[in-house]
């Protein structure tokens, strides 16, 4: 706010000390009030506002102090000066505990001084006002970054929703197969109940239709877990060996499974913090991809194997594809990347795997040599 839009009131019941402080002000860029007591400043304070308050500390009626009191309630940002005595330095002091800006000495004899007392007065009022606006500046933008951080948070979990979801349909065939042995067993056994007589024959088959029907919820509540959206999961110790034998069911069950090996060598005991749902995934994923490289291959094996050092806890997804060229293993994270053909995949996988381990503080990183096979390595911190 520039001086001429700051209205000074200038306070005290002696006609010459507001003489002078009238003339010291003459001319100046603030608009000026002149109040010969403190009822009337009071007025003036309530009902036109105030920048700047120079005011005798004893008034008649109301106080310099109470005076500041009113100025700083009306605009916090209002700056006071307290006109003293030489006898009344003590009190002066306690104005400034106050929070007065500084104290003016009577007689009034360096007019000098009061212009610069009340133009440092006013500097002072414009670094707050401007701290303050930083200040609800840097609050704006810091909800802003909050917000845009959630934002991209959440289409994170969706991205990883999404991928997830489009691999179930790769799954959908084999699955379907697999369901369908043990229902058509189902069927059969319960046609043979219905014309069988005997009992103990009947108790046979019930049980055999129970453990059918097992074999049919195993299948599908490992597919529900697997396309469960991982935002609702909890963090908790996942042990990798559980993960990866559950993650070799689940691709297994594909149908491009066929003439591919899939084995695992991972001990029991190793444990990382995360999701269980989201370390799946990154199995699922990079279990997948090596599967889906030696499509037609003979001889084709997939081995996951794990282990620990000091630092972290690691797992590596290895296979004897045809590898990857040395100029396009930098690009293999890079989302929408890929070298399937035109609808075979949506070139997330990679990336998904990449986003999981960097929440988790984790790695990825891949080793390939073409002709004769890609090794993934994963690496989660561990825990204190």
């Amino acid at each position: 706010m520039s001086q001429g839009n700051k209205h000074l009131i200038l306070v005290d019941d002696e006609p010459v000390i507001l003489q002078i402080l009238s003339t010291v002000f003459a001319g100046s860029a603030y608009r000026v009030s002149l109040c010969k007591n403190g009822a009337e400043a009071a007025e003036i304070i309530r009902s036109q506002g105030v920048d700047l308050l120079v005011t005798d500390k004893n008034l008649p009626d109301i106080s310099g102090l109470e005076l500041l009191a009113l100025a700083r309630e009306v605009n916090p940002l209002s700056e006071t000066l307290i006109i003293t005595g030489y006898g009344s330095l003590e009190t002066a002091m306690q104005a400034l505990e106050l929070d007065a800006f500084d104290y003016i000495l009577k007689p009034l004899n360096n007019v000098f001084e009061i212009k610069r007392k009340v133009q440092r007065a006013s500097e002072k009022q414009d670094i707050r006002a401007e701290n303050l606006r930083l200040l609800a500046d840097l609050q704006s933008k810091n909800h802003a970054l909050e917000e845009a951080l959630q934002d991209a948070q959440n289409l994170q979990t969706e991205l990883i929703q999404s991928e997830k979801l489009a691999g179930i349909g790769t799954l959908a065939a084999g699955i379907a197969h697999e369901v369908s042995s043990p229902l058509f067993g189902i069927m059969g056994l319960a046609e043979a109940i219905v014309e069988e007589d005997a009992l103990d024959l009947c108790h046979d088959y019930a049980r055999e239709i129970v453990e059918y029907s097992q074999s049919i919820r195993d299948i599908v509540v490992e597919l529900s877990s697997y396309s469960r959206a991982s935002a609702s999961e909890y963090l908790t110790t996942v042990e990798l060996s559980k993960v990866v034998d559950d993650t070799l069911r689940l691709v297994e069950r594909s149908a491009n499974t066929e003439g591919v090996a899939l084995s695992s060598d991972v001990a029991s005991g190793l444990y990382v913090q995360a999701r269980t749902n989201e370390v799946q995934q990154v199995f699922v994923n990079l279990v997948k991809n090596a599967v889906e490289a030696m499509e037609g291959r003979e001889g084709a094996t997939v081995l996951v194997t794990a282990g620990a050092d000091e630092r972290t806890v690691w797992a590596a997804v290895q296979d004897n594809g045809p590898g990857i060229p040395a100029e396009k293993t930098s690009l293999v994270f890079d989302p929408f990347y890929t070298t399937k053909a035109p609808g075979k995949g949506t070139g997330l996988g990679l990336n998904i795997v990449y986003r999981i381990l960097t929440k988790y503080r984790g790695t990825v990183s891949v080793e390939s040599v073409v002709g004769e096979g890609t090794r993934f390595l994963v690496s989660f911190p561990k825990e204190d």
